[in-house]
């Protein structure tokens, strides 16, 4: 699974590197996907990770929200561009992303998931979430000012790389054409 965080981690730099973007692809800032800290929200059948791990790890809720993202980012012209531009200048790695079997697949996109609903509750107070971020260690040393100075961008940059990221997984998996 490390193995498999690197070269997410790889291929989401090579493609800020790579894909200039200047413009929102896929799912619109403030649209909640869902709201972590809203117990409504939760679903209860998701239970305990013993139970989780007998019963399955996907929720029907995650499932839902999952195949959602895809049918949005199906409909999204960026999206499928960007999806085409991926399988014709990554395909080596996509073909060794693809050994992986369909539950590490699923896996991978279910953390994405959790991650892209965490950054909703993580953003509400941007100064902080740039702060917290920078202290896991997860803004680049050259960044920091950056976004520091505009914590809407590192909110935006990292709204796109989990989008990247669950768009990747979900070509490796099959789920996108």
């Amino acid at each position: 699974m490390r193995s498999l965080r690197s070269i997410f981690l790889l291929t989401t730099i090579l493609s800020f590197l790579l894909l200039p973007t200047h413009a929102q692809f896929g799912i619109k800032k403030g649209t909640p996907i869902s709201n972590p800290n809203n117990e409504a929200t939760i679903d209860p059948s998701t239970g305990t990770p013993q139970q989780q791990k007998e019963g399955g790890f996907l929720s029907e809720k995650d499932a839902a929200d999952m195949s959602a993202i895809i049918e949005e980012a199906m409909k999204d012209v960026e999206t499928m561009a960007m999806v085409t531009k991926l399988k014709e200048e990554n395909s080596d790695h996509l073909s060794e992303l693809r050994q992986l079997s369909p539950m590490e697949v699923l896996g991978g996109m279910k953390e994405v998931l959790d991650n892209m609903k965490l950054i909703e509750y993580l953003f509400q107070d941007k100064e902080r979430a740039v702060k917290e971020m920078e202290k896991e260690g997860m803004i680049d040393k050259a960044h920091v000012k950056k976004y520091r100075k505009d914590p809407d961008l590192l909110e935006q940059d990292t709204r796109r790389g989990l989008y990247f990221q669950f768009i990747s997984l979900a070509v490796v998996g099959g789920f996108i054409e």
